[in-house]
């Protein structure tokens, strides 16, 4: 009995001992309140200070925001016992008038590996029309967005947007795009903005020197935004967008050419998976045919999930011919238990050249 009592107070002690050796992330406070304050402002800052009060050393691994207007930057380190970090959290209050409340989510080696921190306040009116206008900022260059949507792109055409921005620093800049892809050619007009001028940043779009067809989002990003061109911190923003759905020229068709184009059906709108248990893949047919009266081309089968993989059998029918459109899921790709997710078959259909099918399963 005694030999026992000995043994269960050593395995108590060892197990009190690997729980206690640890990181303890502790902050000085987890909530801050900004107040009243004018949206002229623009942002606001506050730096959450904690301190490690574990026995081994801290490392936080990851910063999650719950929107697009709150940004943090964070000790990248590890923090030693005993030791300070901090999580600095910035706000965007352009264009955002009103009372607002934010979680940021801080994770970490710690137990809890889980810190929630919330920043309030409350933004009034700013009476500045410029700080309404160019809600954005990338280094000194404010702009009115930070996304171009070209809508439709024709294949053998060019297309073209601009975004309105303005110089709001005492210095000249000279913005130049960068990690730019080959089909977007992107321009600054003028090329050098004086202290406090407008300008436009001009997109063309070239949808030729590129293999793909339907909806895809491109990005790139800015230098020469800031006077010594000195690199951007984590709480700006960075990129641009464009967005642009890539198409035949179905506008310039004659009457008589419409009414011999091809034309494409599904044998289905909604695959439903059903309950899949298990990790096995498993596949679902869907049929597709032509029955227009000239040659159907499956230019693409537009799938943004990666559970989901979905390829035809043929890529080019004839009129009447069909062909089998094989549907895979893969269970261990699922972050979900349910799936609900649509593809697109983008083909030469001049009357619907851009097909939905919703896919539906649930995993247990």
């Amino acid at each position: 009995m005694k030999k026992s009592f000995v043994i269960a107070s050593v395995c108590a002690a060892l197990a009190w001992g690997a729980t206690s050796a640890q990181p303890v992330m502790k902050f000085e406070e987890k909530s801050h309140n900004f107040g009243i304050f004018d949206e002229a402002i623009e942002t606001v800052s506050y730096n959450f200070e904690f301190t490690n009060t574990g026995t081994e050393p801290l490392v936080i691994k990851n910063v999650r925001t719950t929107c697009g207007c709150t940004a943090s930057e964070y000790t990248q380190t590890a923090v030693a016992p005993g030791a300070k970090g901090s999580v600095k959290v910035t706000y965007n209050a352009v264009g955002r008038p009103g009372r607002f409340s934010k979680g940021i989510y801080v994770y970490a080696n710690s137990q809890p590996e889980r810190t929630i921190l919330r920043i309030t306040g409350e933004v009034v009116k700013g009476d500045h029309p410029q700080s309404v206008q160019y809600a954005y900022k990338i280094g000194n260059l404010k702009l009115k967005t930070l996304h171009v949507p070209l809508s439709k792109v024709v294949k053998g055409k060019t297309s073209s947007g601009f975004i309105e921005v303005v110089n709001a620093s005492q210095d000249t800049l000279c913005p130049v795009a960068a990690n730019t892809p080959q089909h977007l050619r992107v321009r600054m007009v003028p090329d050098t903005l004086l202290p406090g001028e407008d300008g436009r940043l001009v997109i063309t779009y070239n949808p030729d020197a590129i293999d793909d067809w339907g909806y895809r989002r491109d990005e790139f990003t800015l230098t020469g935004v800031t006077a010594d061109n000195k690199p951007l911190s984590e709480a700006e923003y960075k990129t641009i967008s464009v967005s642009a759905t890539i198409t035949d020229d179905f506008d310039n068709m004659s009457e008589e050419e419409k009414a011999n184009a091809p034309i494409l059906v599904t044998g289905k709108k909604i695959v439903d998976f059903g309950i899949v248990t298990g990790s096995q893949k498993t596949q679902q047919i869907v049929y597709i045919a032509n029955v227009g009266y000239s040659p159907l081309v499956i230019r693409k089968v537009r799938n943004e999930n990666a559970v989901i993989t979905a390829k035809p059998k043929k890529t080019t029918l004839k009129p009447g011919q069909s062909t089998q459109l094989v549907i895979e899921i893969d269970p261990k790709r699922a972050h979900s238990n349910l799936l609900l997710s649509d593809i697109y078959i983008v083909s030469n259909d001049p009357t619907n050249s851009s097909q939905q099918i919703r896919i539906t399963a649930e995993f247990q």
